[in-house]
């Protein structure tokens, strides 16, 4: 196929066509409440209603928050402190890391290490680590 200066055109104006009827008729919104210009905008009819307002929040009562149970996406995030004693190897670590319970898996942070050939770059040192990483972002953590 040659590509030439009448294909981008093509191209281009095929994607400006389709970006502006996506705007038009997207479902979020009714083809006749598109305003093109709000300065120039016309008044709306009193048939046409707006659409309803959420519901304002109430506020949750304290006795109420204790018997919530907590949400596993909003709890914070727990930083330890993590030491690679010298000369420690890959399944070393692994062993250290799983007691400490910062991964859930020593067999998958292995396989990760040996995957990623970063069973030997490991370096002795204290690292930040987070409760609840992936194996994966564990082991980039502690090449850094």
């Amino acid at each position: 196929m040659k590509v030439t200066r009448s294909f981008w055109l093509g191209l281009g104006s095929g994607l400006i066509l389709s970006a502006m009827l996506t705007l038009l008729f997207s479902p979020q919104q009714k083809p006749s409440d598109v305003q093109l210009n709000p300065q120039t905008a016309l008044p709306k009819n009193e048939s046409t209603k707006e659409p309803d307002s959420p519901p304002p929040v109430q506020p949750i009562e304290s006795d109420q928050k204790e018997s919530l149970p907590p949400d596993p996406q909003v709890s914070p995030q727990i930083d330890r402190d993590f030491v690679i004693p010298k000369g420690a190897s890959a399944e070393q670590i692994a062993d250290l890391l799983f007691a400490q319970e910062l991964i859930k898996d020593k067999e998958a942070f292995l396989a990760f290490t040996r995957q990623m050939r970063a069973e030997r770059r490991f370096r002795a040192g204290t690292f930040k680590l987070s409760v609840g990483l992936s194996e994966e972002e564990v082991i980039f953590r502690l090449l850094k």
